[in-house]
């Protein structure tokens, strides 16, 4: 059980650098199509 909260930390971030690369792949796909519209 103790194991478990060990990991919290390394959990927590490696959820928020999951969350991170997410809306940078998503930001750049929008832009990506809102220039291809614009052509």
């Amino acid at each position: 059980m103790a194991g478990i909260f060990d990991s919290i930390p390394i959990i927590t971030v490696v959820l928020f650098a999951i969350g991170v690369i997410g809306i940078m792949v998503y930001e750049r796909a929008k832009s990506r199509k809102d220039a291809q519209q614009t052509t």
